[in-house]
């Protein structure tokens, strides 16, 4: 489901953990988590040099990053579970930590893979009721 300019702008102005939350709960609606690929996946890095692998919520938020700090990728969307399931075990066991909701100005939030986890099956528990 594309999104219209207007609430992109309006979504990117939100401060970072409102961008956080935001990504919780449409991920956990959709089911689905937009990437950056190009011959790999889009890691930035933390100022202690820990790998922080980026994600969105939707395409048009990935794309502006692809535009700018990751010019020449392009969004990949891959399933919620696959993240629950490979990506968050696999970032834990890297060191590595899932980096939600980058924005062109803004770092985004930096969980750890565990809060990440609890965060996204609370909201899908939450669906649920």
């Amino acid at each position: 489901m594309m999104i219209d300019a207007e609430q992109v702008k309006a979504v990117v102005r939100l401060p970072a953990p409102q961008r956080y939350e935001y990504f919780v709960k449409r991920v956990a609606a959709t089911g689905i988590v937009w990437g950056l690929y190009r011959n790999g996946w889009a890691l930035a890095e933390k100022d202690d040099g820990t790998l922080v692998f980026a994600m969105w919520p939707d395409r048009e938020f990935a794309q502006l990053c692809a535009e700018f700090e990751w010019e020449g990728y392009a969004p990949q969307a891959f399933a919620l579970d696959d993240l629950l399931g490979e990506l968050l075990p696999q970032l834990q066991q890297d060191g590595l930590v899932p980096g939600v909701f980058r924005t062109p100005g803004s770092k985004g939030v930096m969980p750890t893979p565990g809060l990440l986890r609890v965060d996204l099956e609370d909201e899908l528990r939450s669906l649920d009721v």
